[in-house]
Order: C-alpha cells, then sequence, then structure tokens
C-alpha cells in the first residue's frame, strides 16, 4: 500500500510541475504579447492641465431625505411622465407642480419605474421630493499621455465619481478643455489642496469613458500637444523603489519636471493604488504643500519611460500618495 502511495504522490508531483511550466509559459507569452502592442503604439508625454466637463445621461440620485420612497442613491433619473431629462433644473419643473411623477429610473444597467410624489414644505412654500441630485461634474485634472496613431488620450487615473459610496458617474457627453491654472490652495494634514483654474470653452478633446483608471477619450485639438515628448511605455515590473519624475503644470502654465519618490511597487494590486509615491522637490512642495486636487493624471516617468500617473493623496501626509500603472490605463483606453 505504501509502495503504490509513493507512486501515486510522484505522478502528482510530476503533473503539477508540467502545469506549472505550461502555466509559465502561457503567462511569459501574455507579457511578451502585451509589451509588443505597447511597442506597436506612438505614446507622448502628457503633463498638461486641463478642464473637464462631465454630463450624466440624466439625473443623479446623491442622497434622499424620505423613507417612502424605493429610490436609491446612484439611481439615475431618465424621464419623468415619459419625458426624457438631463438636468435637475428640468426635474425641478415637474417637482414644482405637486402631482404625482413616475420616474424611468437606471438602476445597475437595469431600467425600472418608480412613482413618487412631492411634499408641500411649510417653510419654503413649495414642493421638494426630498433628494439630492446632480446633472453634470466638472473641475481641473492632468492629461496623463496620448496616442499619435490613434488620436486617444488618458488622463486622472482615476473615475470621476459623485456620493459618499463613491459612484462612478455614466456619462453621455463630455469634454476636456484648455484651462489657465490662476492659484493654487496648498495642501495641509487633513486639509487637501487644490489646483483652481478656468474651464473655457476651447474644447481639445472628447471624453468618451470614465473609468476606475481614469477618464479617456479622443483629441480634437492636435496642436495643444504638438511639442510633447514622445516616450516609452514601462512595465510594471520593471519600476524600482528609487527616484522619479512627474510633470505638471501649476500657475506659470508652464508644464515643468518634479522630483518624486517611488517608496513602494504593488505589482499583484488591483484599482488605481499601485505605486506608493511621496513628493520629494522643494519647488513643487513649496508651491503645493504635495499632492493636491488637479494633480490627478500627472505621468510618472521613471528611468526614461512612462511608468504611471499620479491619483490619491494621503489626507495625513500630503507629502506621500498613490499612483496607478500605466499598462492599466492603457487597457481601459483601448477599449473604447
Amino acid at each position: 500500500m505504501f509502495k503504490n502511495n509513493r507512486v501515486i504522490i510522484a505522478i502528482a508531483t510530476f503533473l503539477i510541475l508540467i502545469l506549472s511550466v505550461v502555466a509559465a509559459t502561457l503567462i511569459s507569452k501574455n507579457r511578451e504579447s502585451v509589451t509588443c502592442a505597447l511597442m506597436q503604439n506612438e505614446y507622448y508625454l502628457g503633463g498638461e492641465a486641463v478642464g473637464i466637463k462631465l454630463l450624466a445621461t440624466g439625473v443623479l440620485v446623491m442622497g434622499i431625505d424620505r423613507d417612502d420612497t424605493s429610490l436609491q442613491v446612484g439611481d439615475i433619473i431618465l424621464e419623468v411622465n415619459g419625458c426624457k431629462i438631463e438636468t435637475d433644473a428640468e426635474l425641478e419643473k415637474y417637482v414644482a407642480l405637486g402631482e404625482m411623477l413616475n420616474l424611468t429610473v437606471s438602476r445597475d444597467e437595469k431600467i425600472i419605474n418608480i412613482k413618487i410624489a412631492p411634499k408641500y414644505n411649510e417653510t419654503s412654500q413649495n414642493y421638494r421630493l426630498g433628494i439630492w441630485v446632480k446633472d453634470s461634474s466638472a473641475g481641473v485634472g492632468t492629461v496623463t499621455f496620448y496616442d499619435a496613431q490613434t488620436q486617444k488620450f488618458a488622463a486622472l487615473g482615476h473615475a470621476i465619481t459623485e456620493t459618499a459610496n463613491q459612484y462612478v458617474l455614466p456619462i453621455t457627453t463630455g469634454g476636456i478643455t484648455r484651462t489657465d491654472i490662476h492659484s493654487i490652495k496648498k495642501g495641509m494634514p487633513k486639509a487637501p489642496g487644490e489646483l483652481k483654474g478656468t474651464i473655457t470653452n476651447e474644447t481639445i478633446g472628447q471624453i468618451c469613458s470614465n473609468t476606475q483608471n481614469g477618464i479617456f477619450g479622443y483629441i480634437k485639438d492636435k496642436s495643444y500637444f504638438e511639442n510633447n515628448q514622445k516616450i516609452e511605455i514601462g512595465k510594471k515590473e520593471d519600476i524600482e523603489t528609487k527616484e522619479a519624475k512627474i510633470y505638471l503644470t501649476l500657475d506659470d502654465n508652464v508644464k515643468k519636471e518634479y522630483t518624486i519618490q517611488i517608496e513602494k511597487v504593488f505589482l499583484t494590486s488591483t484599482g488605481n493604488k499601485n505605486i506608493a509615491i511621496k513628493i520629494t522637490d522643494e519647488e513643487l512642495l513649496e508651491k503645493t504643500g504635495g499632492i493636491v486636487q488637479g494633480m490627478s493624471g500627472a505621468p510618472i516617468v521613471q528611468n526614461g519611460k512612462l511608468i504611471g500617473a499620479i491619483t490619491h493623496v494621503l489626507l495625513d501626509d500630503p507629502k506621500r500618495g498613490y499612483g496607478a500603472f500605466i499598462e492599466n490605463m492603457i487597457d481601459d483606453m483601448n477599449n473604447i
């Protein structure tokens, strides 16, 4: 019996060894194909500050102050009484009538119908629905890179979200515009800073996708990037815990290079917190105090290759934060 067990164990060990070799070969070939695909495109370094405008499909429910409704935070109201709406002002017109409303709602990619009646508020002397909604989003961010062959761009490194649950805002249309950074709110522990800029009507790109790895779309005005540097893509396994560079446009509206330190790389991580970073550049620290809102998407370059983008700041220490792997952004960009 013991002899038979030894034979079975030997066979099992051999099979495991064969499967391991096959799996390693497949992984290696997959990485080679990814690398080959990356080399075929012409990527150009970003770092430009841009205005970002997103228009949601319908209006997004961000809060509810009543118990007698089946509406949920994150629902998107598409129609009222069979009529399409795109703004909270359009919804308000129906609410003001004080009549029962038949809402067409999108929830988890399913369409449902919900009836809800406005309530009269004695203090304000008007009808209210008891919910908070949002119809669009706008702000300042940074372009990470663009692909000259496909005219696609990537920015932010994270999704534009709403509500405390970080609901990814679905979009109908959106664009990136020229912007001028006119001031900087310096970041402090527990008080995030911000790049403040004007959002113009000069659209330079169309947004087609909003994902956890950034916003993606097509460049309309190539002149905005005509002097940009062509750059190779760095694979995540080649990132080293040492100095790197980021590229930003601040209140002088000139793109500049700044120094950071890569402190840790999370090779098996998911999401957009893959690289732990620390701002070390004295000029940047003097101006911003560290990572601030509007810097999201700033490209991270090491050994002459684009490896990631800034995505988050640590609230307790604005000098530190996270970056996303550039490969994850390219994967999402290729899906549009």
